[in-house]
């Protein structure tokens, strides 16, 4: 579904896909909140829903919710290009995960210490955003 211009947002429930295992609609102009994909896709391992802001209204909002990290299998995550705002420390969790790209966001707390959980973790974009503090 990547590169098309796919506009609205999400469901409140997403669709049960039990098996799905890559969701990728990047480059679209979805707005508005992140669905809790964790129920309706439990063995994803890759999920890209990156530069959603093809219009000025575009983008995901909010903060990523925390049940993202009931995604076991995830590998990659990537939500660049939104205008997501926070991030949870429960991210941490995701022990498999390979790449988190949350860059060009407006993401403006402390980056989770949690986020060193990640012991697998090669590749973690967190450019262009409002972070403060230290790194830890």
């Amino acid at each position: 579904l990547s590169g098309n211009k796919i506009g609205g947002s999400f469901p409140n429930s997403f669709p049960l896909f039990a098996n799905i295992q890559r969701f990728d609609i990047s480059d679209n102009n979805m707005n508005g909140p992140l669905p809790d994909f964790s129920r309706a896709t439990p063995l994803m391992r890759e999920l890209d829903l990156s530069n959603q802001r093809q219009t000025e209204q575009g983008g995901l909002t909010g903060t990523i919710p925390p049940d993202f990290s009931q995604l076991n299998e995830l590998l990659v995550l990537n939500l660049a290009s939104n205008n997501l705002t926070e991030f949870p420390p429960d991210l941490g969790n995701l022990l498999k995960l390979k790449r988190l790209d949350l860059s060009s966001n407006s993401l403006s707390q402390s980056i989770p210490t949690e986020l060193g959980n990640l012991a697998v973790l090669n590749e973690l974009d967190l450019s262009n955003n409002l972070l403060s503090d230290s790194i830890p």
